[in-house]
C-alpha cells in the first residue's frame, strides 16, 4: 500500500473541464441556447431540431448541471448569462467566435507538431475571419474600458485628433473613437488580406467618412502621421527586427503630448512565459514568435522618450498608456496667477470695446454684439433668459435690447405660453451683424485655435479647470 502525499484530482478536474468544454461548443453548434430566451420543454426545442426528443433532454440537463442553464419544472431557461453571449438573439452573441477560437488555437494534433518539429513561419491564423466573428467580443468590456480611457486623455469631444489603430482588425475602436469624438479622424493599418475585411465592417457602420483603412506592413512601411494617439494592438508579437527600433519609429509617428496604447499581456518573468501560452501555442508551433517580456517592452518604450501614464483593463485585454514628451514643471502657481492677472488687465483696458465691422451701421458695444450672439444662437428666448445667462440685471437687458430694436436689429413675437412676454428674434440685419461676428472672431482667433488644437488633452482639462475656478471666484466677489 502506498502512502501517497499528492493528489491526482487535478486531473480528473482538467478531463471534466474538458467535456464542459466539449459540451458548450456543441451546443453552439446546435444552436440550443436561441431557443432558450423563453422558457420551452425539451420537445419544444427537438422538434425545432428534428432530433431524438430523448437526447435532447439528455443534453439539456448537462447543460443545467454544469450551470449554463436553469429550469423550471419540466422547462428549460437560458441563464442571463447565456441569454447575453450565447443566444443569436444577443447583440454581443459570442459562439462564432468561441467556435473559430476553438479551431484556431486546438491543440488536438499537438504531440504530432511536437514530433515534426517544423517551426517555419506559416499562415498560423485566418485573422481576416477572425475580424469578421469578433466584432461581439470588442463590446463585452474593451470598448467601454476605451473609451472611458479616452476621455480622460481628451475631455473635449469636440477636439479634433487623429488616431492610428496598428492591426485594428475589426476598426471598431476606430469606429468608436469618432462616433464620441465627431471632429477627429482614424486611420487603421492592417495587413493586405485583412484590410479588406476591416473596410467593409467600417462601410457597415457608416463610419467610412471618418475612418480610413491603409493596408501594408508596418515593420517596413511609413506609418504617416503626426498623430494624437497610436493604438497597437496585439501586434508586437509580429515585429521583426529589434523592438527598440519598432518603438522609435511609432514615437516619431506621434505628436509631441501624443498618446500610445500597447494593448496586449506581456510576461514580467524572467523565462518570458507569455500570460496566455496555451492559447497561443497552436499558433507558436506553426512559427509565430513569442512576445516580447514586459521588462523589454517598458524598456524600449522609454528609450523612445514615452513615460508610463495609465493601465487600461478589460476581463480580456490589458492596455498600457504612454505619453510622449515629458511634463514642464519650471511654471509656479505665481507665473499662472500673474499671466491671468495680465489677460484680465488687457480685456478690462481693451481700445476695442467698440467692434467695427467696416460701416457706422455694422458698429456694436461688446455688449450689444454678445446679446446678438445670444439671439442667433438661440432664437426665440425671451429677456429674463438673457438676462440669467449674462448674469445683469433685466433693466441692463431691458435698456439693449431697445437700442437694438431701434436699429432694426431685433424683432419681437408675441410667446403664445405667456401673453407678458416677448421672444426675441434676429431680423436680416441682424443676422448679418451675427455672422460679421463670427467671422471676427475665425479671423482673430485662429491663432489661439490653433494652439489649443496641438495642446494635449489633459493640459485642455487643467487649463479649463483653472479658468472655470476663477470665473467662480470673480463672480462671488462682484
Amino acid at each position: 500500500m502506498y502512502n501517497m502525499e499528492n493528489n491526482p484530482g487535478r486531473y480528473y478536474k482538467m478531463i471534466h473541464n474538458y467535456q464542459e468544454t466539449q459540451l458548450l461548443f456543441s451546443a453552439i453548434r446546435l444552436n440550443i441556447f436561441s431557443f432558450l430566451d423563453q422558457p420551452v420543454t425539451s420537445k419544444t426545442i427537438a422538434d425545432e431540431l428534428k432530433c431524438d426528443e430523448k437526447q435532447i433532454e439528455l443534453l439539456l440537463l448537462s447543460l443545467l448541471s454544469c450551470g449554463l442553464i436553469s429550469r423550471q419544472g419540466e422547462f428549460y431557461v437560458n441563464t442571463a448569462e447565456t441569454r447575453d453571449f450565447l443566444s443569436r438573439n444577443s447583440q454581443v452573441f459570442l459562439g462564432d467566435a468561441l467556435l473559430f477560437r476553438e479551431k484556431m488555437t486546438s491543440l488536438e494534433h499537438l504531440d504530432a507538431k511536437v514530433k515534426a518539429g517544423d517551426t517555419a513561419p506559416k499562415s498560423a491564423y485566418d485573422f481576416s475571419q477572425l475580424a469578421k466573428v469578433s466584432i461581439p467580443e470588442m463590446y463585452t468590456g474593451r470598448v467601454q474600458a476605451f473609451i472611458s480611457e479616452m476621455e480622460q486623455l481628451y475631455p473635449d469631444k469636440k477636439r479634433p485628433l487623429h488616431i492610428l489603430d496598428l492591426g485594428g482588425g475589426t476598426g471598431i475602436l476606430s469606429i468608436e473613437f469618432v462616433r464620441n469624438f465627431p471632429n477627429s479622424k482614424a486611420t487603421v493599418f492592417e495587413a493586405q488580406e485583412v484590410a479588406d475585411v476591416t473596410k467593409e465592417i467600417i462601410r457597415q457602420h457608416g463610419a467610412e467618412s471618418n475612418v480610413d483603412v491603409i493596408s501594408g506592413d508596418f515593420n517596413t512601411d511609413s506609418l504617416g502621421g503626426p498623430y494624437d494617439l497610436i493604438i497597437a494592438s496585439g501586434i508586437l508579437n509580429f515585429v521583426s527586427g529589434e523592438l527598440s527600433g519598432f518603438m522609435q519609429k511609432l514615437a516619431a509617428a506621434l505628436k509631441n503630448g501624443g498618446y500610445l496604447l500597447v494593448i496586449g499581456r506581456f510576461s514580467s518573468q524572467d523565462y518570458n512565459i507569455p500570460p496566455n501560452m496555451l492559447g497561443w501555442l497552436s499558433g507558436f508551433l506553426d512559427g509565430v514568435p513569442l512576445p516580447p517580456s514586459g521588462r523589454e517592452v517598458a524598456e524600449t518604450i522609454q528609450k523612445a522618450g514615452l513615460s508610463a501614464v495609465d493601465t487600461m483593463k478589460d476581463n480580456l485585454f490589458e492596455g498600457l498608456v504612454y505619453r510622449k514628451g515629458d511634463a514642464d514643471f519650471s511654471v509656479c502657481t505665481g507665473d499662472v496667477i500673474l499671466s491671468f492677472i495680465e489677460l484680465t488687465e488687457q480685456i478690462a483696458n481693451s481700445k476695442t470695446n467698440i467692434l467695427d465691422f467696416g460701416s457706422e451701421d455694422m458698429t456694436f458695444y461688446r455688449g450689444e454684439i454678445h446679446m446678438i450672439k445670444m439671439i442667433g444662437d438661440f432664437p426665440g428666448l425671451h429677456s429674463a433668459e438673457l438676462a440669467r445667462k449674462f448674469g445683469i440685471t433685466r433693466p441692463v437687458v431691458h435698456k439693449t435690447l431697445q437700442k437694438l430694436s431701434e436699429r432694426g436689429l431685433i424683432s419681437k413675437k408675441e410667446d403664445s405660453e405667456d401673453k407678458k412676454r416677448s421672444l426675441l428674434y434676429l431680423t436680416e440685419k441682424g443676422q448679418k451683424a451675427y455672422h460679421l461676428h463670427a467671422e471676427y472672431h475665425a479671423k482673430y482667433d485662429k491663432a489661439l485655435f490653433d494652439f489649443l488644437a496641438d495642446t494635449p488633452g489633459d493640459q485642455l482639462a487643467s487649463i479649463k479647470g483653472f479658468l472655470d475656478h476663477a470665473i467662480g471666484l470673480i463672480q462671488n466677489h462682484s
